[in-house]
């Protein structure tokens, strides 16, 4: 057997093993001839109680959109085409015209399907047509005839669709290698029973016509609602469809194709395609990235994947929470444009097709069913993506950049709502951000960082601020900047969420700069570098014991006091830093209450001018002292980021510059 025997032959396996039993090879429809006669009586067959209980599952349950008819009998013949094709490759019938044709009559109200594939003969008729050929069928729908959903799992009737809408359906077929005379007539009137009957001046393969019902149904057999039906369906299988002598597919399945087969041209004209089906043409006009894949292994997979080209705001993000732009096919069928069990969520933005001939269906093909192959190939998918990026940004960092800030939302909530944390260290690869060691406007990523990272580092160091002047003035990034240590500045509160959420990168602790200066001040103690023209350590503990007494055990948890040098009279660190000032943001703990949960301690810093002045005042102004103290206090919670109402702050203020002015009556100073 040649190789493209075998492959093929591969192929059909493929799609044998996995549609049920009734399938479009037994429904294909034939090209209609001027001369046929009935050659014998007709035969009359009730359907088996089975069947007709399944029937009545797909007349009033199955589907959700009686649309899905026309999809799945364009399915059904473009399965049997596939199949006669097969047949013509090992030489056992004469090549043929391959083509599907559908015509309307709105007039009489009917819809016909044709094409010239491998057909049936009279034991195919009664054994797919007119019964479930399956053990147990009869116990397993009695026992399942309130859930639909089981019994669209265990039986394939894609035929079936077809008597939602018709009071009649009329197939004639004739199967391939059978003389002039065998053809055959199935003809079911709308009751329990059908007939079969001989019949003759047939050409190979079947044609199935519906007489549509009244009402709803009657829109079938008007043209422009078939090619509106097609055109969101089976615009891609590869059997050129007509509908009343016009071709109306004309786009080639370009995921079936090689990637080096295919152009950028092709690419944009196959996505505006896509988008134009999925209703987004106005959203999306080109794709920025291209991801065109296959494998074989350890699932069949074709696949085309679109990141558009768009800006994307805040109120996007939010409007498209369950929206999904990846379409599921199989054998160039749509089976679900909206496959959300392939992705995760938060790569819903890409617009693309994934097609597998590995994927078990149901019986509408609407609902797929939960088992392991969709688990490969949402591994597969997501892998594939988020591994097609990282080559991005690597090969064109600039373009990444501005990709970035359009799409960053989506990949800090796939870090946050990630479980693995492999998978969350590959979405975190992506993320971008401002560092201590780059220029302002200058993004790096997180595996960068670490390649920069000083021999023995063990942790990734971190900070929140609103921009990068804050940043920079900040008392924790002024004690870690002396020690040369690398910092990644979060401009966005989501990103504080997102590295509490990380946790880790490559083995690498992700720490605020707050807790290491915490840290680094009880390693080092309160005591480095006493000065004592400064403070003795009598007025040292006596200035502590009274700046905690002023501001109270709620404000204070703990007092230190150090010699180091900075331009910053008191810092403030609590236990969680980046989770006080989250729950701050929320609302979920109003404010200042979060004081009493994470406990602050209050560096102070014994060489700033205004600690000193601050001693000295209390012996001889205690009030203003004391509303010196609140306000230094109150500027730390500020440049932490721990408090969020300020307007109590105007009055304390107002009698400061009031006593440095030197006048204790009245402020004249205004309260905005």
């Amino acid at each position: 057997m040649s190789l493209p025997v075998r492959m093929l032959t591969g192929r059909i396996m493929r799609t044998m093993r996995y549609v049920a039993p009734i399938t479009a090879s037994h429904f294909t429809p034939s090209v209609p001839t001027q001369r046929r006669w009935m050659a014998s009586e007709p035969q009359r067959h009730e359907f088996q109680a089975e069947t007709r209980n399944l029937m009545d599952i797909v007349a009033k349950s199955l589907y959700s959109h009686s649309e899905v008819f026309v999809r799945e009998l364009i399915s059904n013949a473009s399965d049997a085409l596939e199949k006669r094709r097969y047949a013509e490759l090992k030489g056992d019938v004469a090549e043929g015209p391959s083509e599907i044709r559908i015509t309307t009559n709105k007039d009489k109200r009917t819809i016909t399907f044709e094409d010239t594939g491998i057909g049936m003969n009279r034991e195919d008729l009664v054994k797919f047509l007119g019964t479930i050929a399956k053990s147990g069928s009869k116990d397993f729908i009695e026992n399942n005839k309130e859930n639909a959903e089981a019994v669209i799992g265990q039986f394939g009737v894609g035929f079936y669709s077809a008597f939602m809408v018709a009071d009649s359906v009329v197939v004639t077929t004739r199967k391939v290698g059978s003389s002039d005379a065998d053809g055959l007539q199935w003809t079911w009137n709308g009751d329990n029973s059908y007939e079969i009957a001989e019949t003759s001046g047939l050409q190979t393969g079947t044609k199935i016509e519906i007489r549509l019902k009244v009402g709803d149904s009657a829109t079938y057999a008007e043209e422009d609602r078939i090619k509106e039906v097609i055109n969101k369906y089976s615009y891609f299988v590869s059997a050129p469809i007509l509908v009343n002598g016009e071709r109306v597919n004309n786009l080639n399945a370009i995921w079936t194709m090689q990637a080096r087969e295919v152009n950028k041209e092709m690419h944009e004209t196959f996505f505006k395609q896509l988008v134009k089906t999925q209703g987004k043409q106005e959203m999306y006009t080109r794709p920025q990235y291209t991801i065109h894949f296959q494998t074989d292994t350890p699932v069949s997979l074709r696949s085309v994947i679109y990141i558009p080209q768009t800006q994307f705001n805040q109120l996007t993000f939010m409007a498209q929470q369950t929206m999904c732009g990846l379409s599921l096919y199989a054998r160039r069928v749509l089976i679900k444009p909206d496959a959300q069990e392939l992705i995760p969520n938060y790569l819903r933005f890409v617009i693309g097709v994934v097609d597998s001939e590995d994927i078990p269906l149901n019986l509408s093909r609407e609902m797929l069913q939960n088992n392991p192959v969709l688990r490969k190939l949402r591994k597969i998918i997501t892998d594939k993506i988020l591994g097609s990026l990282q080559s991005e940004m690597k090969k064109d960092p600039v373009k990444y950049s501005e990709f970035f800030k359009n799409y960053s939302l989506y990949f800090k909530e796939g870090v946050v709502t990630e479980q693995d944390q492999g998978v969350k260290e590959d979405v975190a690869k992506l993320l971008l951000f401002e560092s201590s060691s780059k220029k302002a406007g200058e993004l790096t990523s997180l595996g960068d960082y670490v390649k920069r990272m000083q021999e023995g580092q063990k942790e990734i160091y971190y900070m929140y601020a609103n921009n990068r002047q804050l940043a920079e003035s900040s008392p924790y990034y002024e004690v870690i900047k002396s020690q040369n240590k690398e910092v990644l500045f979060l401009y966005d509160p989501a990103d504080e969420v997102v590295f509490l959420g990380l946790g880790q990168f490559g083995m690498k602790q992700l720490v605020p700069v707050e807790k290491w200066a915490q840290e680094e001040a009880e390693k080092t103690g309160t005591d480095d570098k006493k000065d004592t023209k400064d403070f003795r350590d009598n007025e040292k503990k006596e200035l502590l014991d009274w700046m905690k007494e002023t501001l109270g055990s709620v404000r204070v948890s703990e007092i230190s006091g150090n010699h180091r040098p900075s331009e910053h009279p008191v810092m403030v660190t609590v236990l969680d830093m980046g989770a006080a000032r989250h729950f701050l943001r929320t609302g979920e703990i109003k404010d200042m209450e979060h004081l009493v949960y994470f406990k602050p301690h209050v560096h102070v810093n014994l060489t700033h001018p205004l600690v000193k002045a601050m001693y000295k005042m209390r012996k001889t102004d205690k009030e203003t002292a004391a509303i010196l103290a609140e306000q230094i206090y109150d500027n730390a919670l500020i440049t932490a980021g721990l408090i969020k109402d300020t307007s109590r702050m105007v009055g304390r203020l107002n009698k400061l510059l009031t006593s440095l002015a030197g006048n204790k009556g009245t402020s004249t100073i205004l309260t905005p």
